[in-house]
């Protein structure tokens, strides 16, 4: 597999994981507060996060089909804490996997597992006061340029997925730069970035007071109006593309199969703790028991929700599990264990 380029943030969102990427503590959310009195809206609006980034939908309407069955939020939480990041108070929830996929099996809610798309943004901008350019994970030069960033980095969170921008190393900016008529702009992005889909907007000011937006979106505006404007149809734009990519990727939750795992490079108890609990925490494992084990290798047998192609697609993601023989006949999973 091919790797991406692109910068961490402190909050697991843009991090350093191989494509096909997993969505690490997809049950923690890191909910912003407000102040000391308003603990109790924070909770409840990590519950609704946690609701959204499970079914891969920002409808309300799967958050109150769980409270009308007669569960509160709470219900839901394992353990909470007032955490600083950035010089800023979140409140850290860690939610109970197990109940909440045993809940949303009993109401028929289809949900997503670990394993998350990747949007990557090429976004050119050119406002005729300097050389354009294109937005990058380290430079921010407008106003624009921060509101489409926190959109990103909040969005991504909250939906569970990845919406990133690219970082350019010196050879990208000067071929960019330099050949930028010649090169199409999907072909050189798909030799350098591994990505699910790629959105590509270029924004221009064409006059003393108007903009022009062309690529992905399309519009013109006036210069008073321009970034409210870009923003509704830029999160829009967005949210529909999330929307399609999060549906492909369902679980189907009344489904469940039987499927043998083997994982070797097993040689210590802490290499067993550390395997066993990757898989434990696969959304769509539901119980998990060991056949035999012999040398390194440990032979399990687990019991999932949905079929083997979508726990193939979830294991197959994770940084700590190496995926050496896939049986469709048999479902089964030979791994490897990376250290």
């Amino acid at each position: 597999m091919r790797h991406i380029k692109h910068t961490i943030f402190c909050l697991i969102i843009f991090s350093n994981t191989c494509f096909g990427k997993e969505f690490d503590k997809l049950f923690v959310v890191y909910e912003p507060i407000v102040g000391a009195s308003k603990i109790e809206k924070s909770i409840n609006n990590s519950f609704n996060t946690m609701i959204y980034r499970l079914s891969g939908n920002n409808s309300p309407s799967n958050i109150w089909k769980i409270i009308n069955a007669g569960n509160t939020r709470k219900d839901f939480i394992i353990s909470y804490s007032v955490k600083n990041i950035e010089d800023k108070s979140f409140l850290e929830v860690n939610f109970d996997k197990n109940l909440l996929v045993s809940k949303f099996r009993e109401l028929s809610i289809p949900l997503i597992g670990n394993s998350r798309p990747v949007i990557l943004f090429l976004i050119n901008i050119d406002s005729g006061l300097e050389e354009p350019y294109f937005l990058s994970q380290s430079v921010s030069k407008s106003k624009v340029d921060v509101q489409i960033k926190n959109y990103l980095k909040e969005t991504a969170l909250s939906r569970g997925i990845f919406l990133e921008l690219p970082q350019f190393d010196l050879i990208d900016t000067n071929e960019l730069k330099n050949y930028s008529k010649l090169i199409n702009s999907r072909n050189f992005f798909n030799d350098k970035y591994i990505y699910d889909d790629l959105v590509i907007i270029d924004i221009a000011k064409i006059g003393i007071s108007e903009w022009s937006v062309n690529g992905d979106i399309e519009f013109k505006a006036d210069n008073e109006s321009f970034i409210n404007i870009f923003m509704n149809k830029f999160t829009n734009f967005t949210n529909e593309t999330i929307d399609g990519l999060l549906n492909k990727s369902l679980i189907d939750i009344t489904q469940r199969s039987l499927v043998s795992i083997l994982i070797e490079n097993i040689n210590t108890y802490q290499d067993y703790q550390k395997s066993r609990g990757i898989i434990e925490s696969l959304v769509g494992a539901k119980a998990i028991n060991i056949n035999k084990f012999n040398s390194n290798t440990i032979h399990y047998e687990l019991d999932i929700y949905g079929n083997f192609n979508s726990l193939v697609k979830e294991i197959s993601e994770n940084n700590f599990l190496e995926v050496i023989n896939v049986y469709d006949e048999s479902s089964r999973l030979d791994l490897s264990f990376k250290k």
